[in-house]
């Protein structure tokens, strides 16, 4: 009788119980390491064979090693972290927009605008008075370069995005192109029967860290490729086996300071992506919150700032320009004409051309305060704006609570965010992560089988010296 099948199953034995053993300790040695996958070996039995009629097996076999993935798992990543790409640099973004506009009695613009006209009112006391009357141009100065520091402090955040572009459409661009090198090397490596578990892990990883920073959705091949692109409805392909897309940027037609964000796609021809890159109303991935806050959000927050500006200067000139100064003179505006706060001006340049009375000195209007107490009063009276009536005080309110309400959403949108993917991130960990705990029992299992086999084959070596002695 041949001991040769016996040795043989020991032999399988052996090769398995290796084999899973190796699993198990590529699983501990990568404990630590981001986006690695548990990876499992699955034992089966070898084929049969019938010898005089009975069945016999012929040992053990790998039939694969499989890691521990959730597909489904993997898309909610890449929404939750497009979400929370976009939310963490619009709340970075208003966190440096929101010291610029604090309440009315503690914001630097707004104690500006009370001390504007606390100025005209103490001029009242005084009307020919010079250091009363340089207190007004002083705090008027202070005034408008408040308004030229906020306006130039919202267009440096502005700035700041369109620059910050030139980095995340870089590292964009690299993270797609080593997706598809990826894919190449899982497809090599599959087509010739192997397992590719930590390319797959490698390629799962970069793809959720590229979904931070542009949205994307992906969806496996049959040959083990993965296709990535943009989220419906634009879609535009970004990776399809080893050809992957390209940013870019180029100058604006319209304002060559900022940049247009544009996308060659896989197979097709160069588009601007400035409107959809970041999905619907801008509203995934870190250049989409770039986005929506360079185009979208501090520009409203110029245009309330501009009308406010352009506003108090109108209804400040209107009043002046109805009075006199000390040398008669009438009709002369306090403001320049500019419906920028950026751009807003004094018009006129010494303390004698303020237009304190409301008659001519020269006529008799010596010491009338008439008008200056016109002017002070036009900071409880109500100005015509887009948003209705509302008086200053009201209206700088009004903004401050809309950059406070932002600011809170955002704030709210990026703890939530993080909130999801910290809850993602332990169901991927308990389906996914390695437990040394679990391993180690797993070392000990095999190790025996190990032993097991080996004492099977000791054992099949005695028989078969003890036939061939019986021969001899």
């Amino acid at each position: 009788m041949s001991m040769s099948p016996l040795l043989d199953i020991g032999n399988t034995a052996l090769t398995a119980q290796r084999i899973a053993l190796q699993v198990t300790s590529e699983n501990i040695s990568n404990v630590n390491t981001p986006g690695y996958s548990r990876q499992t070996a699955t034992f089966s039995p070898g084929p049969t064979y019938v010898t005089n009629g009975h069945a016999f097996g012929s040992g053990v076999m790998v039939s694969s090693i499989e890691r521990s993935y959730d597909d489904f798992l993997q898309r909610q990543f890449l929404s939750a972290n497009a979400a929370s790409g976009q939310a963490a640099v619009t709340d970075s973004a208003l966190q440096m927009v929101q010291p610029l506009f604090n309440d009315l009695t503690t914001g630097v613009l707004g104690s500006s605008l009370q001390n504007f006209f606390s100025a005209w009112q103490d001029l009242t006391a005084n009307p020919q008075g010079v250091p009363e009357r340089q207190a007004v141009l002083s705090k008027a100065e202070n005034l408008l370069d408040d308004f030229h520091r906020t306006s130039r402090s919202l267009t440096d955040v502005k700035n700041n995005m369109n620059q910050t572009l030139e980095g995340v459409t870089s590292d964009i661009n690299d993270a797609l192109k080593q997706v598809a090198s990826l894919n190449i090397q899982i497809k090599q490596v599959e087509a010739l029967g192997g397992h590719a578990n930590e390319l797959r892990d490698q390629r799962d990883l970069l793809i959720r860290d590229l979904s931070q920073k542009v949205g994307v959705v992906a969806a496996e091949q049959s040959d083990g490729t993965i296709t990535v692109s943009l989220p419906p409805p634009n879609g535009q392909t970004l990776v399809e086996q080893n050809n992957a897309a390209t940013f870019s940027l180029q100058a604006n037609a319209a304002n060559s300071g900022y940049y247009d964000v544009m996308l060659t796609p896989v197979g097709a021809p160069m588009v601007n992506a400035t409107s959809f890159v970041g999905g619907t109303d801008n509203t995934q991935g870190a250049i989409g919150g770039m986005l929506q806050i360079r185009d979208v959000v501090v520009n409203k927050y110029l245009a309330d700032l501009d009308e406010f500006a352009s506003a108090l200067a109108s209804q400040v000139n209107g009043a002046h320009a109805a009075g006199f100064d000390l040398s008669g003179a009438t009709g002369v505006n306090f403001f320049n004409a500019s419906a920028t706060a950026a751009g807003l001006e004094l018009n006129i340049t010494s303390g004698s051309q303020i237009a304190a009375a409301d008659t001519d000195p020269l006529g008799g209007g010596t010491g009338n305060n008439k008008n200056a107490q016109t002017i002070a009063g036009l900071y409880s009276q109500p100005m015509a704006m887009s948003s209705g009536n509302m008086t200053v005080a009201a209206f700088y309110n009004s903004l401050v609570g809309k950059v406070g309400v932002d600011v809170q959403q955002a704030g709210r949108a990026e703890i939530q965010s993080k909130a999801i993917i910290n809850q993602l991130g332990n169901l991927r960990e308990s389906l996914s992560g390695v437990s040394l705990d679990e391993e180690l029992v797993n070392l000990s299992k095999y190790q025996k089988a190990y032993e097991g086999a080996a004492k099977l084959i000791n054992v099949g070596t005695e028989m078969m010296d003890t036939v061939l002695g019986l021969i001899r």
